[in-house]
This record gives structure tokens, C-alpha cells and sequence, in this order.
């Protein structure tokens, strides 16, 4: 499984936990459950594209996903671009997964520079806040240090209200989110996540301390009452928060929920499902694309004497692995003028044999495009050099291979 396969299918189950948040469960007042939910599923994401299950890989239904996938999504498949960017005359070829890389771990560097930096302003801001130079009118927490300024009625609440995020530790969970959208910046979701989990604390925050106030009305006016002109602290948890004012007063005033509404939970069984469904068809596809031998049968292989293995023990491999492979590909290959000129695009499917020395032999096309990209991806195969030969029991064997190789003009 290459990186930018994982990264997108750790992406798209992000976005399954979080939408089945967003519209089965957040309004429910079932605030730990809530929280646990977010942070649960964020980690789950991560390793769901390992989970996967041989039975689920034998349905036909899994089958038919592999191949629709396999048509239209090939993560490992080489792009050959026109010869305005030919890579041919460069000694390290350039691939646009490599511009893919650059960019990505540009953005982590930044957002981790950015995250630093806000680090230490927080810290001189929890070191310093006995200093009259911090304003008396803030009130926040982080980790085991809170503030409650001079100039706040109603200390006894506003502290009661830090301490539930001291003794919860919601900053660690804060911290968490950061570092899952940092790792994931390019992906919308992860912000929402970050927002709804800090939401999620406040509302914990706010069942606690709520009950020292005559009412939970008295409370409302107390979040109203200084949310203007009050300095907003980034990682920290403030007291007067004016994003989550409006939705902090609606959830207080907001009938607990009932007990029945826990078996919306559940409906997460089948979600979850269907994620380990897709992590197993796509595993099954990134096989086949990553050149996992495939049953491909011939008269010529029938008449042979010797047999063409489909599974072996351990398979044949381009000398220096599929990245080398691609990157061989990447630069030997030409788009033809032809197709050029008449913006011809799409997979070139070829098939070959790896023999026992590692020669490559009987390459045909098993589904071409025409205007000389067959006849390209034909030249270029038959003149790559020996691979490493497959083994079985001990022995090297025939074996072969299907490859396909995408032709755009992009």
C-alpha cells in the first residue's frame, strides 16, 4: 500500500465517522459518549485500512467493487506525460506522486511550525499569569493550569467550569486534534473535528458548573456576559468563548436526552461495515495493481512444458521493487505524437510472462487505445531488463504479470 492510497482512504473514513456524527449524534446531550465517539473514530481511521477480511474478500459483491475501482482508480499506475515534460534527460525522473510528496510535507512542516509557535506563547502566557500585564477579565485552562481573572464575578462557577477541564483533560485531546489536522491539512473535515471536539468540552464543562448557578438561565448570562472585548486564546480552553456562544446557551437550554437514544450508537455497526468492505476490496485492487500475479491462461501456456504459475510462494519483483519500476517506466516511456495530436487518453492493459531467469517474454496487450500506445508500451516492455523470478518451493518458476499503464495528457 503506497502512502497516497493510505492517506486517502484514512481521509475518507474520517469523513464517515465525522458525517455520522454530525447528523446522528450531535445533538444528542450524551456528552461523554460524544466525546468518546470523536476520539475513538479519529484513531480507528487510521487502522481500518489494515483491517481486512478474507471472508469479506470472497463475496462477489467485493469483487465487482475491486474491478470498478481498478478501472478507474489505479493508485500505483504510472502517468507518462507529453515530451514538454519529458524525464528522459533527467538523471532522478520526477513524478507527479513526487510533486504529490513535496507538497504534502511542506504543509505538515508549516502547520507544525505554526503549532509550535502557538505552544510557546501559551506557555509564557500559563508561566505568567500572575503578571498584572494578563488580562484580569480572561479565564481558561490547559492541562493541570487554569486562570481565573480578578476582575470576574461569579469566580467560584467560572473556576468550578476550568476545573472540569483540568480533571477530564480535554487538552490532551485538543492537542490530539491538532495533530490530526496538521497530519491531514488538506482535508476540511479535520477542522470541523477539531471545532466539535472543543464544543464537546465546553458543554461537559458547563453541565458541571452550571449546577452552582440558581439557574441555568443565571449561567446563560453569565457566558454573555463579558464575551465582548476578552482576549481568545488558541489550544486553551476560555471561559468566554464567543464561537460557541450561541450553541453553548442552546444546548443548556436543551432537555436531556432520553435513554432510548443511546441505540443511535449502534447504527455505527454497519457504518463501520462497509468501511471494513471498502479497506478489503481496495487491498484486494492494490494487489492487483501493485503486480500480484493474476490467473491469465493461454494456448501457449497450455501446449508449454513447463507450467506458468498464477500464486507462488514468493513473487517475481523489478530489480529494486515497484518504485523502481515505475520510475524505469516513467522515463522510457513516450507519448506517442500521434495520440498527442488527436488527445488520445486512457490504460493500456499488457500482460507478460517472467521467465526462471527473470527475462521477460510472450508480452501482448490485453485491452489497448490505439494511435501508437500499444505499440509503445509493447517496445518498452520487451526491452526491460530481467527481474528477479518468482519462487515456489524453493525453485524459480514462470509467472505472470499484469500491468497496467495510464497515458494522459495532463
Amino acid at each position: 500500500m503506497n502512502w497516497l492510497h493510505y492517506l486517502l482512504q484514512v481521509n475518507l473514513y474520517l469523513a464517515g465517522f465525522y458525517g455520522f456524527y454530525r447528523l446522528i449524534l450531535r445533538k444528542e446531550t450524551f456528552h461523554q459518549l460524544n466525546r468518546s465517539f470523536l476520539l475513538a473514530g479519529t484513531a480507528l481511521a487510521f487502522f481500518i485500512p489494515a483491517m481486512q477480511s478474507d471472508w469479506i474478500r470472497t463475496w462477489l459483491l467485493t469483487q465487482q467493487v475491486n474491478e470498478s475501482l481498478y478501472t478507474y482508480y489505479n493508485p500505483g499506475v504510472v502517468f507518462i506525460t507529453p515530451d514538454y515534460l519529458d524525464n528522459s534527460r533527467s538523471a532522478h525522473p520526477m513524478a507527479w506522486g513526487h510533486l504529490l510528496a513535496v507538497a504534502y510535507l511542506c504543509g505538515i512542516l508549516i502547520l507544525l511550525g505554526r503549532f509550535a509557535f502557538r505552544l510557546m506563547r501559551l506557555g509564557d502566557l500559563v508561566r505568567y499569569r500572575t503578571n498584572r500585564k494578563v488580562d484580569q477579565n480572561m479565564a481558561f485552562a490547559f492541562f493541570n493550569h487554569f486562570f481565573v481573572g480578578k476582575n470576574l464575578s461569579n469566580r467560584r462557577t467560572i473556576e468550578m467550569h476550568e476545573r472540569v477541564h483540568v480533571r477530564q483533560l480535554h487538552s490532551a485531546d485538543v492537542i490530539f486534534f491538532e495533530l490530526i489536522a496538521i497530519m491531514n491539512w488538506f482535508n476540511p473535515v479535520v477542522y470541523f473535528l477539531k471545532q466539535d471536539i472543543c464544543l464537546i468540552h465546553e458543554y461537559l464543562a458547563d453541565e458541571v458548573a452550571s449546577r452552582l448557578e440558581t439557574s441555568r438561565a443565571d449561567y446563560a448570562m453569565l457566558l454573555f456576559s463579558q464575551q465582548f472585548g476578552v482576549q481568545q486564546m488558541e489550544l486553551a480552553h476560555t471561559f468566554f468563548n464567543k464561537s460557541f456562544l450561541k450553541a453553548r446557551i442552546s444546548m443548556l437550554k436543551q432537555k436531556p436526552s432520553q435513554t432510548s437514544a443511546l441505540v443511535k450508537y449502534a447504527l455505527i455497526v454497519p457504518v463501520f461495515g462497509s468501511m471494513i468492505f471498502l479497506a478489503t476490496a481496495c487491498a484486494q485492487q492494490e494487489k492487483k495493481e501493485e503486480l500480484v500475479i493474476i490467473p491469465i491462461e493461454t494456448p501457449a501456456q497450455t501446449n508449454a512444458k513447463e507450467e506458468v504459475f498464477t500464486v507462488v510462494e514468493k513473487q517475481a519483483q523489478f530489480p529494486g521493487g515497484d518504485s523502481e519500476m515505475y520510475r524505469y517506466l516513467s522515463q522510457y516511456v513516450k507519448y506517442p505524437a500521434a495520440a498527442q495530436r488527436a488527445n488520445v487518453e486512457g490504460k493500456v492493459f499488457a500482460s507478460f510472462i517472467v521467465e526462471k531467469d527473470g527475462s521477460i517474454a510472450d508480452v501482448e496487450i490485453m485491452k489497448g487505445i490505439g494511435f501508437g500506445c500499444d505499440e509503445e508500451v509493447l517496445r518498452i516492455m520487451k526491452d526491460m531488463p530481467k527481474w528477479k523470478p518468482g519462487y515456489q518451493s524453493g525453485h524459480a518458476v514462470r509467472s505472470r504479470f499484469n500491468l497496467p499503464i495510464t497515458f494522459t495528457m495532463e
